[in-house]
Formats: C-alpha cells, structure tokens, sequence
C-alpha cells in the first residue's frame, strides 16, 4: 500500500510538469500581460541511497531517482519578511523496498556571481548558484526497532514526519537549464524519546527551468 501511494504521487508530479510546460508553451504565444506560470522548474535526480556523511550507517542502499517541482513565491507580504523562497513539492522514492520519501519545503537560491570572485574564477561563478532547503518530509520508513537492535546502531526513525534539509550547487546552462551536485538529510536530533535514525542522498539533478522572470 505505501509503494501504491508513492507511486501514485510521483505520476501526479508527472503529469503536472506536463501540463505545466504545454501551459507556459501556450502564454508565450500569448499577452504578455497574462500571468506568469506558477511552476519556475522541475527537476530530475539521480541519488546513493544513505551515502551521506551526516547520517547513521543503515544497512539501506540503492539508487533512489529524485524528481521536483518548484515553484514561484507568493506575492505575500509575510513572504517577502522571510525573503521570497520558493516553494518545493518532490519525491525520492527507493524500489528496493526500503525508505521513500515524499516533501514539501522551502528553498532559498542564489546566484554565486559577485564582483570579488567574478574576476578570480574568469567569470564563472556568474553561471554558478547555491540552494539551501529546509521542510517537511513524510517517509514510509520504520519508526522503532527492538531497543537492543537500537543500541547496536540499527535505529528506527522515531516520527513518521521528519525535519529535512539539503544544500546543493550546480550551474546554469543556457535556455534554462542546469546541473548541480546535491546533498539531502532527514531526521528529527533527539527531540522527545523516539528512536533517532538519519537518512541522506547524495547524487546530482538536472534542471529545466520554464522562466527566471515572471
């Protein structure tokens, strides 16, 4: 049942970023007066299943795809306070029958270009960005295994959502593309007396971006 749920999200995410591209296709073709899309890019990864150095040492493996939405701010008064992050929905689900998870976070990029480093990198920090990602995240994993297994390093996740956060860098290619380099963790550090495992990714994404502008 949980593999039937995951599955059926990442076709909802499918299906969206298709209709999401046939969409700002059409506006192009249109007014430009008529709103933007709200969906900035969609993105494809390919992730090492807990390779990270921040989590416990599981005994989980694989090769886990990764795929993403994210999109425009919103023009609130509140989110421009918090400095206009973009908003994320995505899923790295695991076909080897271990931890898949499903997100909803918020991301703060930036671009790398500046007038110290532009000169020392011959300019390429300007096609250079970094990302930042803190939110939510719902996983199918286990939340308590036996307190002997635990005390062995084996632990269970504790909580069936969990704080999750990523750093990533990549660059931009022209014609709104990209790739970049990427790193993920999830865990909740101790809060309560629930069991306390981790779980990272690392790999690299693909980026299309549909508009910069708006």
């Amino acid at each position: 049942m949980k593999s039937r749920i995951f599955l059926c999200s990442l076709l909802f995410i499918f299906v969206v970023a298709g209709a999401v591209a046939g969409a700002d296709n059409a506006d192009s073709n249109q007014n430009k007066n008529v709103d933007g899309p709200w969906v900035r890019k969609v993105v494809f990864g390919l992730f090492l299943h807990g390779a990270g150095p921040i989590s416990d040492k599981r005994r989980e493996n694989g090769v886990d795809p990764n795929w993403e939405l994210q999109f425009f701010p919103p023009d609130w008064r509140i989110w421009r306070f918090i400095g206009s992050p973009f908003t994320v929905v995505g899923i790295t689900p695991n076909f080897n029958g271990q931890t898949s998870q499903l997100y909803g976070v918020i991301n703060y990029e930036f671009n790398l270009s500046n007038r110290f480093t532009d000169p020392l990198t011959f300019n390429l920090t300007k096609i250079l960005f970094f990302s930042g990602v803190l939110g939510p995240v719902v996983h199918n994993g286990p939340l308590k295994k036996s307190e002997t297994s635990c005390e062995n390093g084996d632990c269970g996740y504790g909580y069936r959502v969990l704080p999750r956060f990523s750093v990533e860098v990549g660059t931009h290619f022209p014609k709104n593309q990209g790739i970049s380099v990427y790193l993920d963790h999830m865990s909740h550090k101790g809060i309560g007396n629930a069991q306390n495992e981790g779980l990272d990714h690392v790999g690299i994404r693909y980026h299309f971006i549909f508009n910069n502008n708006p």
